[in-house]
Order: structure tokens, then C-alpha cells, then sequence
């Protein structure tokens, strides 16, 4: 036969078939069979080696193959193209499937077969009963469904929970005949149509937002660290547009800083590259989007810069991994080497899985970060409504109106394509954004538009924007009397007489527990009409003030007296906090050098107040006193001097005043370190309170006057009593 001709620099086959042959096991498929024979009867005259293949392959999993035919008889198809929703998401659909479950109960029917026999009517009536319902979980008192738009949610979520339980959509007649019964639903039960006023929060209402979260003393943190990193949360969430749940997962994994040369000037400029992984996704999670975000040189505000303030924070752990980089003088000194465009900053390894946005507790040191765990999102909410308040903003204030801003900005930027404003806040399409986003709040100069004028978008932009409505005088909270007030309602009287009846018959069988259940119930409401009169009070505020406000301008009185007071500022802050606010809230400088100085003096300050414990505002606000003038030589001299006298106190008083373990925790303001209680009892309670029943295993108290550390609370208790005086016999 003839043979193939090969090129001079190819080996022939059958060498090719020997080097292979040594190398690979599963060449032996490739040959023909006399030289398998052959290959075989060579293996077979040769000792046996010890050496087996299958050690080469430690770690593989065999099974037979009923193992696999046995799992694919198993798998459910039915749960194939079913959503993967999150836990939240989860949690609103097992709610709405406990409704239908509840109902039929109650109308005596199996919940099973009403949904696969979803009617008009029973839609109607299971509709009309949800409407009715004020008992939540646990027999708690709740609103209930009062405003159309509620309802339509409801009905959505319904028929989410229909698909997932039958496998199929509601047929389409009943679904066009529940659309129906909606608006008699919405009709019979009265429910208000009118929708939610909308809020975005642009830039320039961040601005003024993150001041007063850096100015105010009426909302306090229990550390520094608290007050910072919800600044930052909210900076990012303009910036990157993103969810609160995806912020808020962020770890230090996720997080890279590089110096990157610039070429227009002599500095590298640093970028913070963000990739938050946990974004809002079907059938698994999206693709993560890499933010980078350049620092701004002259930076009009440092409040709205996020690298001074994620700078002051990693600061404040050490989190580089380089032994050097101890400091922003240190940082702010490197620079690209030549023939390079980056330098990275890499941080420690132990810190990938802590969060960036974490919880602080309660030790018997003090406040302590826990980094390990995450700071919740319901949270974020909550202190940024009360911040919102603080400012005097008449809407909400919450993590969604940033995304509306960033959404909004991006919508009006002519260097953001619509492909890349809906790759940045996750959407399939631009759809998603003029339904939910844009709201019918015209934001142009129509009337200049029209006339072929120039547009006024500055004043069209404040008009639109939460600052307009800032008044800080707007009621938030209830005055004494008037939280007194509520104990006059007759419901409330009427618990009171029950409690007095019960309290007699506390000692009889299931005596004590109806007490304890009526004492409860009198709390939730004294706090509920507590609520109702605050919103009473807004609602008042917001159609009579205007019309004192004019009618005391033309009278001759220009500027309110209320307004005035609500202006003044006078809680006196720590030094920390001082020099806090002293370095965010400055003004660009001229030269590159000085602009340097200005961030590292910002970035020091936020490190230096991370460890501050702030403590209730009750014990900070002093009204009515004013603030010393003292010049900052002599407020140092009076606080060293304090200091002095504290310490000394502890040592040689017999029964002092003074907590020996606050004077040497170098975390808490000054004022708390020296704090003199009125008797040794009284410190005997807070010693207790604060330090000895918060030790627990694991955790330690050092005394830095004696420099010995206790591990239990008995040698925090014999080491207090013997050597700094305080007696805590109780225990």
C-alpha cells in the first residue's frame, strides 16, 4: 500500500504514536489494534508496577451509573424556569400567600383548590377582606391597605404567588375581570387615590444633606465611625446609582485603590474601583459593574468627596497591606514610578470578608466596630429619614431618591448613551427608566422654550429639587405636654382602668399574664397616638404656617422668631467633632501642595473621630448656655487639667467619683473620661451597667492606670474595689 508521504520536519506516525504512548494513557484509542495486542502482550511479560493511575487523580468522584439515572428521574422540570428571588423578595410572597391561606380559612375553603379555580369572585371577596384587615402577626396592630396604588402592589404580588403555586398564569378573562374588581374594591372601601409626592435628591441636596449629618447633635451615633460611614453610604449611592442592599454588602474584597498617573498634571490621581456583587438579578445574579471613581482635585466640598472619607476609615483599621502607608501623609507622598501608568494599594488579606459598612456593639470597654457584621439596610433607612427631618426636607428622605438623582443625571448627561445609563443602574431596557424614574414634576423652562428664549436651568433645577422645601422649624418630634396629652383619650383611660383592675388579680391563675399583655397593649397604644398627633401637628403646620409666615411679613416682621431659634446652634460638640467639621467644611485652595494639606488634614480628622464614642444627645445638649470663647490653647490647658485631676481622683480618693475604667479609654469624649457621678453609689451602678455586666468571654477590661488586663468579671470587680475604691457589693 502506499504510504503517505510526511514533511521532513514532521516525525513519522509511528513515532509519534511512541512519544505519545509514554505520556498519555488514552493515546492507546488512537492505535491500531495488532499494536494494542502487541502494547498488551508487552505489559503482560513486564513486572506489575506498585504505581496505579488512579493515584494520579486523588480527589475524583466515581459513581455508578444508576446513581445518575436515579437523579435524572428526580429532577423537578417544573422548577426549571421558576425565578430565583432574594430572601426580601421571598419573604413579601410567603406574606401574600399567608393572606390566601388565612382567607380561606376563614371562608372555610381549601386554599389549594381556590387557586386553581381563581375566580372574579372570589378575587372579590378575598380583595374586600384583605382592605379589612388592621391584625398583623402576633395579633400587632398595623394600618392596613388605605391607598389604591397599595392595593394594585398587592394584586401584583397575588398574581406572582398564583404562577409559582399552579405552574400557570391566571387565565386572561379573570385577569381583565380582577382589574375590575380593583377599582369597585377601591371604590367600596374608600380607598385615597392620590399618589405619594416624589423626591430626588440631586447633588446640590446631598450637599446640604451630608452637612447637617456632619454638623447636627440632635441625632447622635454610638461611635464616630457610625456617622462617617453613613456619609459615605449615601455619597456612593449618588455616585454609582445603586441599590441600598447592594451598598450595603460591599466588603473590602470588593474594594481596590490605584494611583494612576495623570498627564495633565504632576500627581498621580487616586481612584477608588468599586464592584458591588450583589445586584437585584434573575435566574441567578447579573454581571457586576466595575465603578471607577477619580478623585477631584479643588474640590469645591470635601463633604461630598468619598476618597477622604473611605481614606479617614481605612485609616482608622490600618487596612493597607504595605508597613509604610500608616497615614495620609504617607499615601499622599508616593507616586507612579517611571516607565509605569498605576500603582496599586493593596489592603490586608484578613480584611476581604469583613464589611465596609458594619455594625458597632457594646463591650465592656466601650463601643467596639464589628466589622464582621453587616450594617442593615433598615437602618440606613431609618437614620437617613431622621436626617432628613434634621434638614427640614418636607419629603422622605431615603436611600431611593439618591438612585432617582444618579438615575436622572445620567438621563440628562450628554456623555451617557441609554446603553450605558441602563448597564449602570442594572435595567434590560430604557423602558424601565421613563416608567419608574421619570415622574410628571416638569424640570424645564417651558415658558422661555417656548418664547425661543434662553432656558433658566439653574432656578428650573432648584425648583425641583428637596431644598426647596427646607424648613427647619417643621414639627418632628412632640413637646412634653404634648406627649402628656395622649394620656387623656378616652381609649387610653379606659386601658388604664383595666390594668388598675387587673393589677388586683395578678396573683390568680393566668393573672399575671393578662397584666403583662394588657401593659403591653397600653404601650403600643399610647405610642400609636403619639404618631397620629405628630402627623396631626404636620399636616397642620403645612397649611396654617404659611399663611403666619405672610401675614407677620406684612405686619413689619421680616424674620420669624421660631425660625431664628431653630437656626441657632447651640449643643456644644466635642473637640473631635469640632475638628472634624473645622476640616470637612473648608474651602479649595490655590496650589496643588496646600490642596494636599486640606485632604490629609480632612482625612486625619475623620480618623481621629471614627473612635469617638458620642453617646445620647440628652447628655451633650445644653440649652439655653452659651459656648465658651476660648481660644484653643486654653480649652487644651482646661482639658489636660481635668484630665490630671480625674486620674489623680482615682488614685488616691478613697471612694471616688470617677470611673477608672472610662479615664483610660481614650475613645470616649473627654467629658465622659472625667465625668463626676454625684455619689460613689451612683458610679457603683454605671461601673456595673457599663462595664461589668457587658464583660463577656472572650473579651477583656484593661486598666491603663494599673497597666493589667481583667478577663472576668471577678477580677474586674476585686481589682475595682481594692485598688481604685469602687465598692459594688450587689454583686
Amino acid at each position: 500500500m502506499h504510504q503517505p508521504q510526511h514533511d521532513e520536519d514532521c516525525p513519522p506516525i509511528d513515532d509519534e504514536f511512541d512519544s505519545t504512548s509514554d505520556s498519555d494513557p488514552d493515546s492507546l484509542f488512537d492505535r491500531s489494534d495488532d499494536e494494542a495486542d502487541t502494547a498488551s502482550d508487552a505489559d503482560s511479560e513486564s513486572p506489575p508496577e506498585e504505581d496505579d493511575d488512579d493515584d494520579l487523580f486523588e480527589g475524583e468522584v466515581r459513581h455508578p451509573p444508576e446513581y445518575y439515572l436515579a437523579a435524572s428521574a428526580d429532577l423537578d422540570v417544573g422548577r426549571l424556569r421558576q425565578r430565583r428571588y432574594s430572601p426580601k423578595t421571598q419573604k413579601r410572597l410567603d406574606w401574600v400567600k399567608d393572606h390566601h391561606n388565612q382567607y380561606c380559612t376563614f371562608t372555610r375553603q381549601h386554599p389549594a383548590q381556590c387557586f386553581q379555580e381563581a375566580s372574579a369572585r372570589f378575587l372579590y371577596g378575598f380583595l374586600c377582606w384583605v382592605c379589612d384587615q388592621r391584625r398583623g402577626k402576633g395579633g400587632r396592630r398595623r394600618p392596613g391597605i388605605k391607598h389604591t396604588s397599595s392595593l394594585q402592589t398587592f394584586w401584583k404580588w397575588y398574581l406572582i404567588v398564583h404562577r409559582l403555586e399552579t405552574g400557570k398564569k391566571i387565565e386572561g378573562m379573570v385577569q381583565v375581570q380582577g382589574q375590575d374588581v380593583l377599582k369597585v374594591v377601591a371604590i367600596e372601601k374608600e380607598l385615597d387615590n392620590s399618589k405619594r409626592e416624589s423626591a430626588t435628591m440631586y447633588v446640590e441636596d446631598l450637599a446640604e444633606f451630608a452637612r447637617v449629618l456632619l454638623t447636627t447633635r440632635e441625632m447622635t451615633f454610638k461611635l464616630g465611625w457610625l456617622r462617617i460611614q453613613l456619609i459615605l453610604f449615601c455619597q456612593l449611592a449618588g455616585i454609582t446609582g445603586n441599590r441600598p442592599e447592594a451598598l450595603v454588602q460591599l466588603r473590602y474584597r470588593h474594594l481596590k485603590l490605584t494611583l494612576i498617573r495623570d498627564h495633565n498634571n504632576p500627581r498621580p490621581r487616586l481612584f477608588i474601583e468599586l464592584t458591588p456583587e450583589f445586584t437585584k438579578g434573575f435566574l441567578g445574579m447579573k454581571d457586576v459593574n466595575v465603578f471607577k471613581i477619580p478623585e477631584i482635585i479643588y474640590d469645591p466640598t470635601l463633604v461630598l468627596s468619598p476618597h477622604t472619607f473611605l481614606l479617614g476609615m481605612l485609616f482608622k483599621v490600618q487596612a493597607f497591606k504595605s508597613p509604610s502607608i500608616v497615614s495620609s501623609e504617607s499615601l499622599y507622598s508616593l507616586n507612579v514610578l517611571d516607565g509605569m501608568n498605576e500603582q496599586q494599594l493593596p489592603l490586608k488579606d484578613e480584611l476581604s470578608d469583613d464589611f465596609i459598612f458594619c455594625q458597632a456593639v457594646q463591650t465592656a470597654c466601650g463601643v467596639a466596630l464589628a466589622r464582621q457584621l453587616q450594617l442593615s439596610s433598615d437602618s440606613v433607612r431609618y437614620r437617613m429619614k431622621i436626617g432628613g427631618q434634621i434638614t427640614g426636607f418636607a419629603q422622605v428622605t431615603k436611600p431611593y431618591v439618591l438612585r432617582d438623582g444618579a438615575a436622572k443625571a445620567l438621563n440628562e448627561s450628554p456623555d451617557v448613551s441609554d446603553s450605558m445609563q441602563n448597564l449602570i443602574l442594572q435595567h434590560s431596557s430604557i423602558d424601565t427608566f421613563l416608567k419608574h424614574y421619570l415622574d410628571r414634576n416638569i424640570n424645564v423652562d417651558v415658558q422661555n422654550i417656548y418664547r425661543g428664549q434662553a432656558p433658566q436651568r439653574d432656578l428650573m433645577r432648584f425648583a425641583c429639587s428637596m431644598s426647596r422645601s427646607i424648613d427647619p422649624r417643621r414639627p418632628r418630634r412632640l413637646t412634653t405636654a404634648q406627649s402628656a396629652s395622649v394620656n387623656c383619650l378616652p381609649c387610653i383611660i379606659k386601658l388604664d382602668r383595666r390594668i388598675a383592675k387587673l393589677s388586683r388579680g395578678r396573683g390568680r391563675p393566668g393573672g399575671e399574664e393578662k397584666y403583662q399583655k394588657t401593659c403591653r397593649r397600653l404601650r403600643s397604644e399610647k405610642q400609636r397616638q403619639r404618631r397620629l398627633l405628630l402627623v396631626e401637628l404636620v399636616d397642620r403646620f403645612k397649611k396654617e404656617q404659611p399663611v403666619i409666615d405672610s401675614e407677620r411679613q406684612l405686619s413689619g416682621k421680616v424674620v420669624d422668631e421660631d425660625t431664628r431659634d431653630a437656626l441657632e446652634r447651640s449643643d456644644q460638640l466635642t473637640v473631635e467633632h469640632l475638628h472634624l467639621i473645622d476640616a470637612i467644611l473648608t474651602l479649595p485652595e490655590t496650589s496643588l501642595e496646600n490642596e494636599n494639606r486640606r485632604r490629609i488634614a480632612a482625612v486625619n480628622a475623620i480618623t481621629a473621630y471614627c473612635g469617638v464614642e458620642e453617646g445620647p444627645a440628652s447628655r451633650r445638649i445644653q440649652r439655653g448656655r452659651p459656648v465658651k470663647d476660648s481660644s484653643p490653647p486654653a480649652v487644651i490647658a482646661e482639658e489636660s487639667d481635668a484630665l490630671d485631676e480625674a486620674i489623680q481622683s482615682i488614685r488616691r480618693d478613697k471612694r471616688p467619683k470617677v470611673c477608672f475604667v472610662c479615664v483610660g479609654n481614650p475613645s470616649l469624649a473627654l467629658r465622659d473620661r472625667v465625668a463626676k457621678y454625684a455619689t460613689s453609689g451612683s458610679l457603683s451602678r454605671h461601673f456595673l451597667r457599663r462595664h461589668v455586666n457587658k464583660l463577656r468571654d472572650g473579651q477583656y477590661v484593661d486598666c491603663m492606670d494599673c497597666s493589667v488586663r481583667l478577663t472576668t468579671e471577678v477580677e474586674l470587680l476585686f481589682h475595682g474595689e481594692t485598688l481604685h475604691g469602687t465598692v459594688s457589693r450587689c454583686r
